[in-house]
Order: structure tokens, then C-alpha cells, then sequence
């Protein structure tokens, strides 16, 4: 069974790291890229209709760094992901509320 070829876990793993603003920008971009996705039609005919489930599964292992960036400039982009990956909704829409983008 194929895994979530592009690996949410070593975005937020870079997102650990001391990255430049535009860096960061790059990276949850390509985050919301990844948690959006879904099987492509070649992947769902060979049964492999799970992909886009298993690419969020992977990027709730390091939501906390998603809600951190909730206090820069990338608060939109983050906000996108968590829509797409939190499962605790009643967290999702009390935590925005008390932190300011900058």
C-alpha cells in the first residue's frame, strides 16, 4: 500500500528548523498543497483511494506547528490546513480568535 508520497511529517519537521519568512511562506504552501490532495485516477485504480486521508493523517502529527503559525503572516495558510486536518473543530475555532497574524 503506498504511503502520502510527498511527506507532510518532513515539512513540519522544517518547520522546527530557524527558516527565512519567505522559506516558511514555501512550505505551508506546499503543506496546504499536500492535505488537499486526493488519489489521482491512477492510484484509485489500483484500489489506492485513500491517499488524501493518509497525507492529512500524516500532517496531524505535527499540527502544533500549524497553530503556531497562526501568529505570523502565513495565518491564512495555516488556517486552510487546520481546516483540512484538525479533527477537534471546537479547538479549530477557539484558537484563531486569540491570536493575531502579523
Amino acid at each position: 500500500m503506498p504511503r502520502c508520497r510527498r511527506s507532510p511529517s518532513s515539512l513540519l519537521a522544517g518547520l522546527l528548523d530557524e527558516l527565512s519568512a519567505d522559506a516558511r511562506d514555501l512550505v505551508l504552501e506546499l503543506l496546504q498543497q499536500i492535505v488537499t490532495g486526493e488519489s489521482d485516477e491512477a492510484e484509485a485504480a489500483l484500489g489506492h483511494t485513500d491517499l488524501g486521508d493518509r497525507c492529512r493523517e500524516a500532517a496531524r502529527t505535527g499540527l502544533w506547528l500549524v497553530y503556531r503559525e497562526l501568529g505570523t503572516r502565513r495565518r491564512e495558510t495555516a488556517e486552510a490546513v487546520l481546516e483540512r486536518v484538525e479533527n477537534d473543530k471546537p479547538r479549530l475555532a477557539a484558537y484563531p480568535a486569540g491570536v493575531r497574524g502579523k
